[in-house]
């Protein structure tokens, strides 16, 4: 896509601005995706060559190419309009400061016990779930074990998604935070906006470990350790950012004036 379709494309008065920000990228299950410019700058720039998927194929590194010469220039515009210094030596100070800045968001506790979870969830599958094959094959048994194996799918699906999603949007947030201190940047809350997906990815993992536990009583001691470690970074996020459950996310916690009309 070139650059002006996707500045014509931010026009449209049907995208709710900045809603992919404070997203969990579960775009299937999402209700405004048709209303997203990311999902739908990456559907539009979808084709029907197989080839161009398959990483292996000349297609795939062509396309590849193209999108990455489209986006240098819409960069350059940008930062050419915006005054914006893109020099060798500007780029490289920036860089050192992303990294010092990148170090301290890792060394948080609480990023350490975001990445800490989503490494355990690793091992508990390795370990504890031994039997993945019962939920993988639905077309012999009862209704109720059919069901059971369903229900269990969904449960571990949702598990899966958040799993490294908490701690990415966790150390976006801290990272946020550390910028709007910088920079005294109090209206616009992206620390706040970050941290809520964050809380909201491991609200969702407790129901799915909670309810998955009642399927496997087997696992109750492992999952009932996993419930424990998430409510503990449940309440550690919410002290380290006790204003996010507020923040308004663009579209998600706002009325539509569609369900009002």
């Amino acid at each position: 896509m070139r650059s002006k379709d996707l500045i014509d494309l931010a026009d449209d008065p049907n995208l709710i601005s900045g809603i992919y920000n404070y997203c969990d990228r579960w775009c299937e299950r999402c209700a405004f995706s048709g209303r997203c410019l990311l999902y739908v700058t990456e559907k539009a720039d979808e084709d029907n060559d197989p080839a161009s998927r398959d990483i292996n194929n000349e297609a795939f590194w062509h396309k590849l190419a193209s999108i990455y010469a489209e986006t240098k220039e819409m960069i350059s515009e940008w930062a050419e309009e915006n005054g914006v210094d893109l020099s060798p030596s500007v780029l490289a100070e920036a860089e050192e400061q992303n990294d010092r800045k990148r170090a301290q968001t890792r060394n948080h506790p609480l990023a350490k016990a975001a990445e800490e979870y989503a490494f355990t969830v690793n091992q508990w599958f390795e370990n504890e779930f031994k039997h993945v094959e019962v939920f993988s094959d639905t077309s012999a048994g009862s209704n109720e074990s059919i069901d059971q194996a369903d229900d269990a799918n969904d449960y571990l699906e949702v598990i899966r998604w958040y799993q490294f999603l908490i701690a990415v949007k966790l150390m976006r947030g801290i990272s946020s935070r550390v910028e709007e201190e910088e920079y005294g940047d109090e209206e616009w809350r992206d620390s706040d906006g970050s941290a809520k997906v964050a809380l909201i990815a491991i609200d969702r993992s407790i129901s799915a470990w909670k309810l998955l536990g009642k399927l496997r009583s087997e696992n109750a001691d492992s999952i009932r350790k996993l419930l424990l470690d998430l409510e503990k970074l449940r309440l550690h996020a919410e002290r380290e950012f006790p204003t996010a459950r507020d923040f308004i996310r663009p579209g998600f916690d706002e009325i539509s004036l569609d369900i009002l009309q």
